[in-house]
């Protein structure tokens, strides 16, 4: 009876969180838990030339590869890349990635690299991020807990993938800030708006971890600004 009650629990954590994956309906999908691949899409290169078709990004490879018309691939790594964009279909939901230097989070460096963000909003503040992978259990002890650290898995027999979101802060002058401790060093990012930050957070009754609301907090304070 216990193993049964144990079985059913695997079960619908793995339903949940293939309910949770954003893909089919959403129109993008992941064949691994580090390459997202859109039905269409552009990608803009330094050289000022575009490329339109079907666009997939391989994260941890730094690369963004698009199908041409006449069906050959074209890969590109950030050093040719100003921009991509891709693109949902049906629902025509837009994803941008920006080809940044970067210090790779490393203080007291000049050394920068270009190195692909997507970014979340526009404004004085620009929220941008990357991706962290966590190989986690996933077992009824585990899964279930781990269903609230991220928002994307890829459901395996034992194990799960984690997606955890990096989160970054582009100031006007292009330097990019990283946020470590997300709540703390937007604080201190807001300085003197920082009192009507928290007052809207509380307010509204938001949260630093869930993207869309941290989405929502930066673009307050931009718009004090």
């Amino acid at each position: 009876m216990k193993n049964n009650i144990y079985l059913t629990s695997w079960l619908l954590c793995v339903m949940l969180i293939i309910c949770l994956l954003p893909i089919g309906a959403s129109g993008q999908y992941r064949p691994t838990v580090d390459v997202q691949e859109w039905p269409s899409g552009k990608v803009v290169l330094t050289s000022g030339d575009t490329i339109y078709g079907p666009v997939t990004f391989y994260r941890a490879q730094e690369v963004v590869s698009v199908i041409n018309e006449d069906g050959t691939k074209s890969s590109f790594s950030p050093v040719n890349v100003q921009y991509f964009v891709a693109q949902e279909e049906p629902s025509g939901r837009s994803y941008t990635f920006r080809s940044l230097p970067w210090d790779l989070g490393r203080d007291h460096t000049g050394f920068k690299k270009p190195t692909f963000f997507e970014q979340l909003n526009q404004g004085t503040f620009t929220l941008i991020m990357r991706e962290e992978y966590v190989h986690r259990d996933a077992s009824p002890l585990y899964a279930h807990n781990a269903l609230y650290d991220s928002e994307y898995y890829v459901p395996g027999s034992e194990w799960i993938d984690q997606i955890k979101g990096l989160y970054y802060i582009m100031l006007p002058d292009g330097e990019i800030v990283t946020l470590r401790n997300v709540r703390k060093d937007l604080q201190q990012l807001f300085g003197s708006k920082s009192r009507e930050v928290k007052k809207f957070v509380k307010e509204k009754r938001l949260t630093y971890e869930k993207q869309h609301q941290l989405i929502a907090i930066v673009n307050f304070y931009n718009s004090l600004k």
